[in-house]
């Protein structure tokens, strides 16, 4: 498994579908930890206007490897029709934080 760590992002119109996905990924050993933070706005274009919405955000940590399960996974389950899924990169991450990450990610 590599050491590259990523915090992968997608946003949820209700808090519930939040909490059903994060636990999944939690339940597969495909993320170590989830936060879910929120209610937040969003405004974007969508089939050509812009839309105002109050959205959770669920936040993911992992490793690069486990990435297009994951993605897999939130495009299979996602209620939206295009899903916000964002992958940034964990430039410095402690290494007790990595030694656990990696400990739960095996399990």
């Amino acid at each position: 498994m590599t050491t590259e760590t990523l915090l992968i992002r997608t946003t949820f119109e209700r808090q519930e579908h939040a909490e059903e996905i994060a636990g999944l990924l939690l339940q597969r050993r495909l993320v170590a930890c989830a936060q879910i933070e929120g209610p937040m706005e969003s405004m974007y274009w969508w089939k050509d206007e812009i839309v105002k919405t109050v959205e959770f955000v669920l936040s993911v940590k992992t490793v690069a490897d486990l990435y297009p399960e994951i993605e897999s996974l939130l495009l299979r389950e996602h209620p939206y029709d295009v899903p916000e899924i964002i992958a940034l990169p964990l430039v410095r991450v402690s290494s007790s934080y990595l030694a656990w990450m990696r400990k739960e990610l095996e399990a």
